[in-house]
Parts: structure tokens; C-alpha cells; sequence
């Protein structure tokens, strides 16, 4: 199944380029000149990526950038002519997974977009590994029987937190967002995100208390990294 992008500008020239260049054999390109029209053809597709311009002249580009985060968990690079620190705070803390100065370079914007595309069909893909992954003496999570075990003994956990478990023991190392964590173990539409994947690592740190190690850290601002070799303060 080819990989879908939208591209949402209201300006035509800006839409056409970033489409006929990031639209091959593998990738369709999708663009909308208003916010109608990109939420119609949002809700009607399953995208891998949103590129847009907040900077919309029917509303605020900030708040349908709000909108479209909540509603979906997939990656938003923002093209905003608007230069500034705050600017580009702003658009991340509302949800953009990258941002870049009008006018951008086609080259790096494409490199952007390839990299968020890459990330998110890496977490939603369905030849995931099948193979046991193993801390130690102490952690074995094996994705066959769906069963982990905890120095030993079988941890009791629910199907949500055996998913949440092994995605992030699959990225060990590596931050993953909370938007990310859901889009990979729930793969359906809410609109409480953040308290859903919150409540669950709750529940599955509990259940990894045993162990004497902190496996799962918080990276404030952005999401959580588990971390096997690091001892629990």
C-alpha cells in the first residue's frame, strides 16, 4: 500500500512543487488550498504525514494544527515564513513534529518529510520483530506467546501494556512521544492521548517495580525511553 502526504498551502505553486516532488512509486500527494478542504480529505485518507503552512488565511493555523494533532497522532512538518524562536516553539508545543522557515530549501524539505514518513511507517508497520528481546537475566519479552517474564516470573499484563512493553523495549534507547506510543499500540482515533498513555505506563512501572530498576524514563516535554542498563536511584 503506497504511503499518503498532505499538503495543505494557500499557495498553489508551494502545494505543486512539494507534491510532484515527494510523489513517486511508493508515495501519493495530496494538497488542499483551505482548511475545508484539507480536513475533508484528511478525514477521508489515512496519511503518514501532514506538511502545512500555519499561516492560513481562514483561521488560525495554530488551533487546526492543535486540531489535527488531536485528532490523529502522525507527523506534521510546518512550512511558516514566520522566523522567530517563539514562532517555532510555539507550532512544536501545538504539535508539529518539525518546522522550516519560508522560503526552504526543496532538498532539506524532503529530507524532513522522508525522515517523519520513515518513523512513523517504521512504528505502524506490520512486519514488526517477532524475535525475543532479552535484559539481562532479569527481562524477556517474547512477542510470539505474548508473554514477559520479570526475573523469572510471568508478568501479569493486560494486551495494551504487553504492546506498550514491547514498542518500547523494541526502540530501547530511543525517545518515543506519547503520540507516537498510542499511534503504535492503539492505532484508532480518541481524544485523551496524553492521560491514556499515562495511565498505562503508570500501571506497567508498577508491574516492573520487582525488578529493582527504573526501566522506563520520563523525557520531560517530549515522551518516555526505556532504559535497561540504568540502575533505579
Amino acid at each position: 500500500m503506497k504511503k499518503k502526504v498532505l499538503i495543505i498551502d494557500n499557495d498553489l505553486s508551494v502545494c505543486k512543487q512539494i507534491k510532484y516532488a515527494i510523489q513517486n512509486e511508493t508515495t501519493d500527494a495530496y494538497y488542499a488550498l483551505t482548511v475545508a478542504e484539507g480536513f475533508k480529505l484528511f478525514s477521508k485518507h489515512h496519511f503518514c504525514l501532514i506538511i502545512m503552512d500555519t499561516e492560513l488565511s481562514e483561521t488560525d493555523g495554530i488551533a487546526f494544527l492543535q486540531s489535527i494533532r488531536k485528532t490523529k497522532p502522525i507527523p506534521i512538518l510546518v512550512l511558516s515564513a514566520k522566523k522567530t524562536a517563539k514562532e517555532r516553539i510555539t507550532a512544536l508545543k501545538a504539535g508539529a513534529s518539525a518546522y522550516l522557515h519560508k522560503p526552504y530549501d526543496l532538498e532539506e524539505c524532503l529530507a524532513h518529510a522522508q525522515s517523519l514518513m520513515d518513523l512513523y511507517t517504521g512504528l505502524h508497520t506490520d512486519d514488526s520483530r517477532k524475535y525475543t528481546l532479552a535484559f539481562g537475566m532479569d527481562l524477556v519479552i517474547d512477542p510470539e506467546q505474548r508473554q514477559a517474564t520479570l526475573k523469572g516470573e510471568p508478568l501479569n499484563l493486560t494486551r495494551k501494556e504487553f504492546d506498550l512493553l514491547f514498542c518500547l523495549a523494541e526502540h530501547a534507547g530511543q525517545v518515543l512521544s506519547r503520540e507516537q506510543l498510542y499511534s503504535y499500540v492503539w492505532n484508532e482515533d480518541a481524544h485523551n492521548v496524553d492521560e491514556l498513555v499515562k495511565a498505562h505506563i503508570k500501571a506497567l512501572r508498577k508491574k516492573l517495580t520487582p525488578a529493582g530498576k527504573e526501566y522506563i524514563k520520563n523525557v520531560w516535554g517530549i515522551g518516555y525511553r526505556f532504559s535497561p542498563d540504568e540502575e533505579q536511584p
